[in-house]
C-alpha cells in the first residue's frame, strides 16, 4: 500500500482558503498529471469548488498519510499452498494452484489516487484504470460543474489580460501621436479634446471699449523656455475676451486620471498673443481720459513673481534688455502729454508731475 492510498474520491478533508480559513470539504475528483485534487463544499446556499495540490491536502490532513509497508525478507523455506495431506505426492508442493475468488456483486467503491509507481506493475495501466473509474464515479457529476467554473474563470482572466495589453498598446500609440516622452501626455490629450469643442475669439484692437467704474482684467503669459524644456502642461486658456479656463489635472483613488475645468470671468481677459498696446487700450487708456475730465483714477498690476508684471508695465524684454517704450508706463505718459497739448486742454494751464514709491512685502519706500 503506497502513501496515497487513503486519498480517495468522496472522502472529507480539511482545506485552507486564501483568507486563512480552514474548513471541511469533499474530494470530487483527481488529476494524475498535475498531482492535484478537486474539492467541493457547500457555502452560502451554493456549491463551491477549488483545485488544490496533494501536498497541501497532506499538510492539513496528516491522518491521510500512510507509511508504506516494508516487504518481508525472502526466506529459503518453501511454503505449501495446498492442504496438508499425508498421501499427497511431493510434486504437489512445488506447483501451487491458483487462488480462486468467488464471484461477488458489483459494488461502487471509492477510487484511490495512485501517484507512485509500483515495483511489480505498470504505472500507465494503473493510471488508466484509476482515470476510468474516476469518470464512472457518481460524484463526478458535481465535479464537472466545478471544472466548468474553473475553466470559466481562467477564460475570463485570459480575456481580461488580453484587453489590458491592448489598452497599454493603444496608450503607447496615443503617446507617440500626442507628445512622445512626456509623462503628462494623457492630460495634454484631455485638454486638447476639451479645447476642440470651444470657439476661440480673443480681443482685438477693433472691439469696443466698455466704460467701467472698476475694471478687473487678467492677462495670460506664455510658457517660459524653462517650463517648455521641463515639458510642463499649459493648463490655462482664454477662449474669449471675458473669461479664462483653468484645467486642473487630478487623480482618482484608483489612480485614474481625469480633468476638472474651472471658468473665471473678468471684465477683460487677454491671451498669450496679446501685446502691451492691446492691454493698454482696454485698461489704462480710459483712465487717462478720466483724469483730463476732472476725474481720479488708479491703476495697479497685481500678481506673483514671474507672472509678467514688469513686462506689462515696464516694457517688453529682448533677453535682458527692456524696451521701455512698449510698457504701459510709457504709453500712458505719451497720451498724457498728447492730451495736454491738444486744442481742448492746452489753455487750461495744467501741471504734470510724477512721484514714485515701491511696495515690497510690508515695506513702502
Amino acid at each position: 500500500m503506497d502513501k496515497y492510498s487513503k486519498l480517495v474520491v468522496g472522502i472529507k478533508v480539511d482545506i485552507q482558503r486564501t483568507d486563512g480559513r480552514i474548513h471541511s470539504s469533499m474530494i470530487s475528483g483527481v488529476n494524475l498529471d498535475t498531482k492535484s485534487v478537486t474539492v467541493e463544499w457547500y457555502e452560502n446556499g451554493e456549491t463551491k469548488g477549488k483545485e488544490i495540490e496533494v501536498d497541501q491536502i497532506f499538510a492539513l490532513n496528516p491522518t491521510l498519510v500512510v507509511q508504506p509497508k516494508q516487504k518481508p525478507t525472502p526466506s529459503n523455506k518453501r511454503i505449501s499452498t495446498t492442504p496438508t495431506n499425508k498421501n499427497a505426492r511431493n510434486e504437489n508442493h512445488s506447483a501451487p494452484s491458483p487462488k480462486v475468488h468467488p464471484p461477488s456483486a458489483k459494488v461502487e467503491r471509492p477510487v484511490a489516487l495512485n501517484l507512485a509507481n509500483d515495483d511489480d506493475g505498470d504505472s500507465r495501466g494503473d493510471a488508466a484504470q484509476i482515470k476510468e473509474s474516476a469518470e464512472s464515479y457518481p460524484v463526478n457529476r458535481r465535479r464537472s460543474n466545478c471544472v466548468k467554473e474553473i475553466e470559466r474563470l481562467k477564460k475570463n482572466r485570459e480575456e481580461r489580460r488580453a484587453q489590458q495589453q491592448e489598452q497599454r498598446e493603444m496608450k503607447l500609440r496615443l503617446q507617440q501621436e500626442v507628445d512622445p516622452g512626456n509623462p503628462n501626455w494623457e492630460f495634454i490629450q484631455m485638454i486638447r479634446e476639451y479645447q476642440a469643442d470651444l470657439d476661440f475669439k480673443g480681443l482685438t484692437m477693433s472691439d469696443p471699449v466698455i466704460d467701467h467704474q472698476i475694471c478687473v482684467c487678467v492677462r495670460k503669459r506664455p510658457l517660459s523656455k524653462k517650463e517648455l524644456n521641463k515639458k510642463e502642461i499649459d493648463v490655462i486658456i482664454v477662449p474669449k475676451g471675458d473669461y479664462c479656463v483653468i484645467h486642473e489635472p487630478k487623480l482618482k483613488v484608483d489612480l485614474t486620471k481625469y480633468l476638472e475645468n474651472h471658468k473665471f470671468w473678468f471684465d477683460y481677459a487677454f491671451d498669450e498673443n496679446a501685446n502691451n498696446e492691446l492691454v493698454y487700450r482696454y485698461t489704462a487708456k480710459p483712465l487717462v481720459d478720466t483724469i483730463f475730465n476732472q476725474g481720479m483714477a488708479t491703476c495697479f498690476a497685481y500678481g506673483q513673481t514671474g507672472s509678467g508684471k514688469t513686462h506689462t508695465m515696464g516694457g517688453t524684454f529682448s533677453g535682458k534688455q527692456q524696451d521701455c517704450t512698449k510698457g504701459i508706463y510709457a504709453l500712458a505718459a505719451t497720451d498724457v502729454f498728447k492730451l495736454n497739448k491738444s486744442t481742448k486742454h492746452k489753455n487750461k494751464d495744467l501741471l504734470i508731475s510724477a512721484s514714485y514709491f515701491e511696495i515690497y512685502g510690508s515695506k513702502v519706500r
